[in-house]
């Protein structure tokens, strides 16, 4: 399992900086923050020097590059528009995949439709860009659960759409994330890690999202992940702390990447032993 980190737990610093010291904490590989409003790490206009400046960056320090996430309403026009032009910058990258939300409301028909017509548009300019878009089930959102996500993956029957699993938002909407993880994993092709206090709706503040600090059934999950054999990549999404200093980012970062790597090797043993 590959484990990475979103640079919007770097918001409230340059790329140069976050790709410095997810590498120092020991992680593998990147997802690139375009969100707008919190951190667009890779803008939907960069120019082809702009896009060689971040390879040579993350190369020189050995990082992959796993994911952009670009999280946005999907169901305004302009922002599909813009999810697009991201999609064509994470493919000169070399990329492999985008993620955003659905946007709409959760169990609201006309709305969920919506979200799925848009989700299918996105999904074959994602195709026809050579990379793969990565639907995130989202809390409050059209496709926030084990149900929705299966339908939308009955409904959009494409090579290039699949599905980002974080279990914070799963857990929230009152689906067993490890349940959900089983029953979804041969859509699964990327996935967020975090911890939070399940029995609040609201995300914890980031030290609380620090991997081991909440009530995520982190070690669970990381089993379940192994059990199914993903393959993909698990990055570290940690939002809310750009006014944190840096030494404080780097410590959420670095204990998150020490307790995630047990539970992984942890995994492993266990499997294993199964095996055997």
């Amino acid at each position: 399992m590959k484990l990475g980190v979103n640079s919007v737990l770097f918001s409230g610093y340059d790329l140069k900086t976050a790709i410095r010291y997810i590498k120092f904490c020991g992680y593998d590989g990147i997802e690139l923050s375009s969100i707008v409003g919190m951190v667009e790490h890779l803008t939907d206009t960069a120019s082809d020097a702009e896009l060689a400046e971040i390879r040579k960056m993350v190369e020189e320090v050995g990082l992959d590059l796993y994911c952009v996430e670009a999280a946005t309403n999907i169901l305004v026009a302009e922002n599909r528009e813009r999810t697009k032009r991201v999609f064509e910058r994470a493919a000169k990258l070399g990329i492999p995949m985008v993620t955003t939300g659905s946007g709409g409301k959760s169990d609201d028909e006309e709305s969920t439709e919506d979200s799925i017509r848009a989700i299918e548009e996105l999904t074959q300019a994602a195709n026809d860009m050579g990379i793969q878009y990565a639907l995130k089930l989202h809390y409050g959102q059209s496709i926030y659960n084990t149900k929705t996500a299966l339908r939308l993956m009955d409904e959009v029957k494409h090579s290039a759409l699949g599905l980002n699993f974080d279990a914070t938002h799963v857990g929230r909407v009152g689906d067993d994330p490890v349940e959900a993880l089983d029953v979804l994993s041969d859509h699964i092709i990327h996935s967020h890690i975090r911890d939070t206090f399940m029995e609040q709706l609201q995300i914890a503040s980031p030290e609380f999202q620090t991997a081991g600090r909440g009530t995520v059934p982190l070690k669970e999950v990381v089993d379940k992940m192994t059990e199914v054999d993903y393959q993909g990549a698990t990055v570290l999404e940690i939002i809310g702390a750009k006014d944190y200093e840096l030494p404080e980012i780097t410590a959420i970062a670095a204990e998150s990447k020490g307790y995630l790597q047990r539970l992984i090797e942890e995994a492993k043993e266990k499997r294993g032993e199964f095996q055997c």
